[in-house]
């Protein structure tokens, strides 16, 4: 028997975000998948989108509050720049982290690894 122990509240709430930004960024292209495995005594979990991905410049500002990685007045999609900072810092008080990855063939990975 696996699990992780932790605030359900705070958990529900990283992943809540997590698959919010990949419906609000996923454009036409709506395919998100969720994956879960168990390894070496921690808990994965992958939310993989096919939505425009993060520009490569972007990337190491994106856990920063307030960071959208395109904020032009035109952008459709609103937002505080707030979840991706609030959503690593539970899983760091947590014990674990978020990570992001480009997804070959377009759209993005949040990784998110508990104890």
């Amino acid at each position: 028997k696996s699990e992780v122990r932790g605030d359900p509240e705070a958990l529900a709430q990283v992943l809540l975000n997590l698959l919010s930004n990949a419906e609000k960024y996923s454009g036409a292209r709506r395919q998100i998948t969720v994956e879960l495995s168990r390894e070496a005594g921690k808990t994965r979990i992958r939310v993989l989108d096919r939505g425009r991905g993060i520009p490569p410049g972007a990337v190491r500002h994106l856990f920063k509050e307030f960071y959208r990685a395109d904020d032009s007045l035109t952008n459709p999609v609103q937002g505080s720049g707030l979840g991706l900072a609030i959503a690593r810092r539970i899983l760091r008080d947590h014990g674990g982290d978020l990570e992001y990855l480009p997804r070959a063939g377009g759209g993005s990975i949040f990784q998110v690894e508990l104890p």
